[in-house]
This record gives structure tokens, C-alpha cells and sequence, in this order.
């Protein structure tokens, strides 16, 4: 019977030490288990507030285009009164006066002189078309 309890207490022995063994890769399973779920929530927020500042940029770079949309918009304009400017002014020097046709001769009018003492203020203008 000797033989037999050492074989059972060898068996016991070994199913103890096997239990045990397994306890201790599962702890250690576990600890790494958390351990990597720090690190994936750690890399989780860090993705996060990259991605809030690229949401960031891109609102930046939108309203950075509508600015420059609004200034090429002004620029254009500028250029457009500059040159029409410029076109009025070519116009006005070229331009060949011609008195007779701009001035219109109006007959009947009489007005004061300088020199007439009498006449008030308010002394009334005839026209005679």
C-alpha cells in the first residue's frame, strides 16, 4: 500500500502544482490583459485629440479659403475699377472738344453788374427762351 498513497500523493502532488502553475499564468494573464488595456486607452485618448485638431485644421483651412476666396474676389475688383480708371482717363485726354457742340447760346438774359449800386439783393433774373 505504500506504493499506492506515494503514487496518489505524487498525482495529488502534481494536479497541486499544475493548479497552481495555471493560478499563476492566469494572474500573469490578466495582469498583462490590463496592463495593454491601459496602453490601448491611453493610444485611444491620444487619437482622439488627433483627431480633434485635425477637426481643428480643417475648420482653420476652410475659413483661411474663404478669406482668400473673398481677398482674390477684392483684388479682382481692384483691378476692374483700376483699369476702367485708367480706360476714363485714356478717354478724357483723347477726347476732342468741340465748343459748338457742348456750349448752347442763351439769348435774353440780363443780369446786374458789379458796379450797379441800385439793384437789391434777390433783383429778379429774365430769361427769354
Amino acid at each position: 500500500m505504500s506504493s499506492l498513497s506515494v503514487s496518489s500523493v505524487n498525482q495529488s502532488g502534481f494536479q497541486q502544482l499544475s493548479a497552481l502553475t495555471a493560478k499563476r499564468n492566469a494572474d500573469q494573464a490578466e495582469q498583462m490583459a490590463q496592463a495593454l488595456r491601459k496602453q490601448a486607452d491611453a493610444v485611444q485618448a491620444q487619437a482622439d485629440q488627433y483627431a480633434a485638431k485635425a477637426q481643428d485644421l480643417d475648420s482653420q483651412a476652410s475659413k483661411a479659403k474663404v478669406n482668400s476666396d473673398a481677398a482674390h474676389l477684392r483684388l479682382n475688383l481692384s483691378n476692374a475699377f483700376q483699369e476702367a480708371g485708367t480706360q476714363l482717363t485714356n478717354t478724357i485726354q483723347n477726347a476732342e472738344v468741340r465748343p459748338s457742340t457742348y456750349s448752347q447760346v442763351v439769348t435774353g438774359i440780363s443780369t446786374a453788374s458789379a458796379t450797379d449800386d441800385n439793384k437789391a439783393v434777390g433783383t429778379t433774373i429774365d430769361i427769354v427762351a
